[in-house]
């Protein structure tokens, strides 16, 4: 690969893209996801002893780590110098290549690169994951733990994480979404929540009377110990983290037995099922959802059909008892 600007390299060259994404106003969400992403990639060209010169970096170089990335059974986390276990799924090397394209593109366009090694890469998209919402007896089992907490001496938690839980469920919300919500943000008589999306987009979400009330009911305890704007508090009062939400709904699937895969984003998967179920308007989920266009929201609508298929199946529809073969 060739570059025109004979004194920059490799480490130089991320550090200038993640500063162009602050210079944008890009999403600190945008920010974090680019800069973990070119993180690995970083620990990967200094285990390989790649030479930091980018002019000696090619395609094949970038193959070779597109295959590691796409097959590895672990992510090097540098806040702690260790590695994280964790297995690869189908889209995870597509996604590197996607970051990569745009780190390099965005070289050639800032005139630092005459041309992107990735350029000579094609990639086949991968499918997307099936849409798999947790089922009403996970929602009950975690609900069940939180209700046993406040009743336990843990009142505050308990509150809190019903609350958060519900919420998630009620307005649809994004992990990124949920974790940066402030007092001001909050309209319990109207039910809204004002958020900030992906692209800095905001956005308002409607949620229930009964969430509502969780909510209430968890502000009384937080006003004893906040000690900042943040909606979601911890014991101590300081602001709730992506990290530390994503953290404990992983504590709390494990509490309340729930042992299917997925993350919290599962969460949202099963809250635009359940208002499609209702609404059956596929524009109202994309408005909902906060989507910019109707792709997401006809996976969903094809999520749905998939189970009234099933269900149909189930009730009548089965060819061969409907023939009725033994």
């Amino acid at each position: 690969m060739k570059r025109k600007n004979k004194s920059i390299g490799l480490q130089e060259l991320v550090e200038g893209f993640l500063f162009s994404l602050q210079a944008e106003g890009r999403a600190a969400s945008t920010y974090e996801y680019y800069e973990k992403l070119l993180r690995h990639f970083l620990y990967y060209a200094k285990s390989q002893d790649w030479p930091d010169e980018l002019d000696l970096l090619d395609a094949k170089q970038i193959r070779q780590f597109l295959s590691w990335v796409g097959s590895r059974s672990f992510e090097y986390i540098a806040g702690n110098n260790g590695h994280r276990f964790i297995k690869a799924k189908p889209s995870t090397a597509y996604r590197y290549f996607k970051g990569l394209r745009r780190l390099f593109n965005w070289g050639v366009n800032e005139g630092l690169l005459e041309e992107s090694p990735v350029k000579e890469i094609h990639f086949k998209t991968p499918p997307p994951p099936p849409i798999d919402p947790y089922g009403l007896e996970d929602l009950k089992r975690f609900l069940a733990v939180c209700e046993l907490d406040i009743k336990s001496g843990a009142r505050f938690t308990g509150l809190r994480n019903k609350a958060m839980l519900l919420l998630f469920l009620d307005s649809g919300l994004r992990l990124s979404e949920q974790a940066h919500v402030r007092l001001e943000d909050l309209n319990l008589e109207q039910r809204l929540v004002r958020v900030v999306g992906k692209g800095n987009k905001a956005g308002i979400c409607p949620f229930s009377a009964k969430t509502a009330k969780a909510i209430w009911l968890y502000l009384l305890e937080r006003k004893r110990r906040a000690k900042c704007d943040a909606l979601w508090v911890t014991e101590e009062g300081r602001p709730l983290t992506v990290a530390g939400i994503s953290s404990w709904f992983t504590r709390l699937k494990k509490r309340a037995g729930v042992n299917s895969p997925g993350r919290l984003h599962r969460l949202r998967h099963t809250s635009a099922l359940q208002y499609l179920r209702r609404a059956k308007d596929s524009f109202l989920l994309q408005l909902f959802l906060r989507h910019e266009d109707l792709t997401m929201s006809r996976r969903y609508t094809q999520g749905l059909k998939q189970e009234e298929a099933i269900e149909a199946h189930r009730h009548g529809a089965s060819p061969v008892e409907g023939l009725g073969l033994s």
